[in-house]
């Protein structure tokens, strides 16, 4: 659809909107109410067909310059990983980013992506591999399995009942706050 299509205001929009106002900001450029860009984008195909054309220009513009300032930032982050005065933080935020963001097939579950000459961690030794997963498995186990219940050798001598020793007396008011061996 062409542009002759859109009314004045319309395209006042699409140009405040391809120039990164927002729309709040187009509606009162093109002297709207902002619903009235919101009922455009649903019911009007002009508007529509333009609007996605204008946002696939500014998706295209600003893809191209980071594509230009790409290089520098690559530089930048070389010099913060080179320079030994970097902080240890920034320069593994810095190669952090480039793993996450610059290089998508690093989150890719193949274990070998690139080379490197230095690894993170070292292996681990053939022989601990089989002692730390059957610890593992110990663990498991034992996790899943249920715990005995603790079980008293002797009936619970409540506070109210009378004394084992023999007195006749409530436990309460004879053995009960006496050490455990005299009362037995």
């Amino acid at each position: 659809m062409s542009e002759s299509a859109l009314s004045a205001p319309q395209l006042k929009v699409v140009d405040a909107l391809l120039n990164g106002a927002n729309l709040n900001a187009a509606a009162e450029l093109a002297g709207v109410h902002r619903n009235t860009i919101a009922n455009w984008r649903q019911t009007s195909p002009a508007f529509q067909s333009a609007l996605a054309v204008a946002e696939a220009e500014m998706a295209q513009a600003l893809h191209e310059e980071a594509i230009a300032r790409a290089a520098k930032a690559f530089q930048a982050l070389d010099r913060i990983l080179d320079d030994p005065k970097s902080s240890t933080s920034a320069r593994l935020r810095a190669a952090l980013f480039i793993l996450n963001h610059a290089m998508p097939s690093a989150r890719s579950k193949s274990p070998m992506i690139y080379d490197v000459s230095k690894p993170v961690a070292p292996p681990q030794p053939a022989a601990e591999a089989p002692a730390a997963s059957q610890n593992f498995e110990n663990l498991h186990k034992n996790a899943q399995t249920r715990p005995e219940p603790y079980r008293r050798p002797t009936p619970k001598i409540g506070r109210n009942d009378r004394c084992p020793c023999g007195s006749g007396r409530k436990y309460k008011q004879c053995c009960l706050n006496k050490p455990q061996t005299a009362a037995a």
